[in-house]
C-alpha cells in the first residue's frame, strides 16, 4: 500500500467587515493611519454615533445622577446670587426711589436669565454624560457581540474600537485570540485534508472514497466555520 502525503496551501483568512468601522474602511486597513490616510482616520476618530444610548438603564441613571448633582449646586448658587442682587437693588431704591421700577424690570429680567441659563447648563451636563457613558457602554456592546461570533464560531470576528472608547486595552488581546483560533483551525483543516488524502489510497476503494469525502466535508466545514477561504 502507497501512502500518498500531500500538502495544502495555507487557506487565506477572509474577515468580515466590522460593524465598528465606517463604509469607507476595510478591515485590511483597520484603525491604522497610515494606511487610511489623514482624512480617512480623522473620519473614523470622530465619526458621528448612530446610537448613543446603547445601554439606557445604566446610561440614563447615570445621567439622571449627574443632573441631580448639578441642580443641588445651581440651586443654592442662583438663591445666593438673588439674594445679593436683592439687597443690592433695596440699597440703591432706598436712595433713589424713582428707580424701583427700573430694579425691578431688572430684577425679573436677570431671574429669567439665570433660570435658562441653568435649564442650558443641565441639558449639556446632561448630553455630554450620555455621551461620555457611550464610550465604555458602546465599548462594552462591541465586545459582547463580537464574543457572540467567537461562541457560534465565527473566528474571522475583529474588535475595533474608536479612538475615544474606553476597554480599547482589550482590543489587541482579542484579536490576537481570534488570530490564533483561526490558526488552529487552519492546521486542523490541513490535517483533514492530508488525512483523506491518507485514507483514498486504502485497498478498498468504495469505502475509502467515501471515508476521504466524509473527511474532506469536515476540513471544509472547519474553515467554512472558522471564516476561512
Amino acid at each position: 500500500m502507497t501512502t500518498t502525503m500531500s500538502s495544502n496551501p495555507t487557506p487565506t483568512v477572509a474577515t468580515t467587515p466590522n460593524a465598528d468601522q465606517p463604509d469607507n474602511v476595510s478591515p485590511a486597513t483597520g484603525n491604522d493611519p497610515g494606511k487610511m490616510g489623514v482624512l480617512r482616520w480623522l473620519a473614523w476618530q470622530f465619526s458621528p454615533r448612530r446610537q448613543y444610548v446603547i445601554n439606557r438603564e445604566k446610561q440614563l441613571r447615570s445621567a439622571f445622577l449627574v443632573v441631580v448633582v448639578v441642580l443641588l449646586l445651581l440651586v443654592p448658587l442662583n438663591y445666593s446670587l438673588h439674594t445679593v442682587r436683592q439687597q443690592e437693588a433695596a440699597t440703591i431704591t432706598a436712595s433713589n426711589p424713582e428707580l424701583k421700577p427700573l430694579m425691578e424690570s431688572r430684577a425679573r429680567v436677570e431671574l429669567i436669565v439665570g433660570f435658562l441659563a441653568s435649564l442650558v447648563i443641565i441639558g449639556g451636563v446632561f448630553i455630554l454624560t450620555i455621551i461620555e457613558t457611550h464610550r465604555t457602554s458602546g465599548a462594552a456592546f462591541a465586545i459582547r457581540r463580537r464574543l457572540e461570533l467567537v461562541r457560534q464560531g465565527r473566528l474571522d470576528a475583529e474588535l475595533h474600537l474608536r479612538g475615544g472608547d474606553n476597554l480599547r486595552e482589550l482590543e489587541a488581546p482579542f484579536n490576537a485570540m481570534t488570530e490564533a483560533l483561526r490558526t488552529r483551525a487552519s492546521e486542523e483543516a490541513a490535517a483533514l485534508d492530508e488525512l483523506a488524502d491518507q485514507v483514498a489510497d486504502i485497498v478498498v476503494p468504495q469505502e475509502a472514497h467515501a471515508i476521504a469525502n466524509r473527511l474532506r466535508h469536515l476540513a471544509r466545514k472547519r474553515r467554512e466555520n472558522a471564516g476561512l477561504a
